[in-house]
């Protein structure tokens, strides 16, 4: 159970067309840490201090980190009880299947901590089926904003409007 409010972390994290990942962390007493001798890509645990310590595999690429820092503080604001017993590891089978998972809670959550609403809208009507022609100076450029990104392209491509992820975030509320 999350004693934190998803809405208001993305929001006071908000700025124009990006949501600062890292203050959200700050704001959820996260740290981050890169541990070489991690085998997995990814694990969100508590330490020895009884801080919750997300771990990233030295070896993996900024993108990969950016968008294992935004599923894990998901995993965090979702599953905190499970993160305190026994900790959650991601390895590459999760990262092949974030597509697939889209509708989870988790991935849900995850783009809203690394993605600001306004910009999830666009990129999943430019990812639509369009009947109405839009005007060139109209139409949003998924490319360019994945090109102009921190995160993995899949994960971006992964978002969901939101009427599908606001039962979501209403459920974490209510914890």
């Amino acid at each position: 159970m999350s004693r934190y409010n998803p809405q208001q972390l993305i929001s006071n994290a908000t700025i124009g067309d990006t949501v600062d990942l890292k203050q959200i962390c700050r704001s959820l007493n996260l740290t981050l840490k890169i541990t070489p001798e991690l085998s997995d890509l990814c694990r969100i645990a508590v330490d020895k201090e009884q801080k919750v310590v997300i771990q990233l595999n030295a070896s993996i690429d900024k993108r990969t980190k950016f968008t294992f820092v935004a599923i894990a503080a998901a995993e965090y604001l979702i599953n905190s009880a499970r993160i305190n017993d026994t900790g959650v590891t991601y390895d590459i089978f999760f990262l092949r299947d974030i597509h697939a998972n889209r509708a989870t809670n988790l991935i849900m959550l995850a783009t809203r901590l690394a993605i600001p609403e306004h910009i999830i809208e666009k990129i999943v009507d430019a990812s639509e089926v369009q009947f109405v022609k839009q005007p060139e100076n109209e139409k949003f450029d998924i490319d360019d904003y994945i090109r102009q990104s921190d995160y993995l392209p899949d994960f971006i491509r992964s978002v969901i409007k939101q009427s599908s992820s606001s039962f979501l975030v209403n459920t974490v509320n209510a914890r």
